[in-house]
């Protein structure tokens, strides 16, 4: 919910990309600050379209009526009124975005396919949707192999990434096990259970 001249951030419950933000806001404890709206971007909503006529979530609306757009942009504005956890940190960047990198691919990849299928059946059998699931496998697959250090250690944008595009993955990718083939990265996604930030943000559909 949003009050009156208080941040707010437009919202829907299933994007990856508003799923990132909500996870730095909350480890930046910034929930009673910024609230939340949900949307259907697909609906074009008067207010959400003047706040962002591109209609993308997540968009951050400041209280001065200024709106910032596009995750990574909502990020680093973030990290600026609330420097702890450093989402992107000065020390270890490299490290950080280098993790995020191939979860980012892979999540992006995913959000594809599932927008592609709204204009092609066939979309995943195409040259595009296939490139798309090769991405999305060979993200994961370096994210087995060389996984981000758990929440408990560091929040940084290499471990924000790479739960949340393994968690959307399981969520709309139901008709393969997953895991088995990422026994690694299973295990790391294993530790991170129990934190609040990480579980009160999961995606679904709402009703």
């Amino acid at each position: 919910m949003r009050g009156p001249g208080a941040m707010h951030l437009f919202v829907n419950t299933t994007s990856p990309f508003v799923r990132i933000v909500r996870i730095a806001i909350a480890e930046k404890g910034l929930r009673d600050r910024i609230g939340t709206e949900i949307v259907d971007p697909w609906a074009d909503p008067a207010d959400f379209l003047s706040a962002n006529p591109a209609g993308r979530v997540p968009t951050l609306a400041l209280e001065n009526g200024t709106a910032l757009a596009e995750s990574h942009f909502i990020l680093r504005y973030l990290d600026e009124i609330a420097p702890e956890p450093a989402i992107y940190p000065a020390k270890g960047l490299a490290e950080a975005l280098a993790t995020a990198a191939p979860a980012y691919g892979a999540m992006d990849a995913a959000t594809a396919i599932i927008i592609g299928r709204k204009s092609a059946e066939d979309f995943d059998t195409g040259m595009v949707g296939q490139k798309r699931w090769r991405s999305m496998a060979e993200g994961l697959k370096r994210l087995d192999a060389n996984p981000p250090c758990d929440f408990a250690t560091r929040v940084d944008i290499g471990n924000i990434v790479a739960v949340t595009a393994l968690d959307y993955i399981l969520f709309r990718y139901t008709d393969r096990d997953w895991l088995a083939e990422l026994p690694t990265l299973a295990e790391w996604r294993e530790r991170q259970k129990g934190r609040a930030s990480i579980d009160e943000t999961m995606p679904y559909i709402a009703g």
